[in-house]
């Protein structure tokens, strides 16, 4: 007996659906980074709103629901800087074998 796909799994197989998906999720991860990071320094948004030379509103907009899918790169790296970290955007292939070895590469070189 085959096993009744969910409605997510049948959205997924919209291409439509998966690229907004996968989009949207991407940018959520890097939102979790950055709140995760904020809170085991014990930063409030207006502690690093000023650290960053912004206010407290756009700290809030950024990380607030894909706020960081409009914010420049510029942005987002100023923000990791201040939390002693650094943003690295990488583009990978497509391809799974492809890109797990690009990846085995790029440890080789920060190791």
């Amino acid at each position: 007996m085959s096993k009744q796909k969910t409605l997510f799994e049948k959205e997924m197989e919209r291409p439509g659906f998966r690229e907004k998906y996968e989009t949207a999720r991407k940018e959520y991860e890097l939102e979790v980074q950055i709140l995760s990071a904020l809170e085991e320094q014990g930063y409030t948004y207006a502690e690093f709103a000023e650290k960053i030379g912004s206010t407290k509103g756009n700290i809030s907009r950024d990380l607030r629901g894909r706020g960081l899918g409009r914010a420049s790169i510029e942005r987002i790296q100023k923000m990791a800087k201040a939390l002693g970290l650094e943003f690295i955007p990488l583009l990978l292939p497509i391809n799974r074998k492809k890109r797990q070895a690009r990846m085995l590469e790029i440890l080789k070189m920060v190791s």
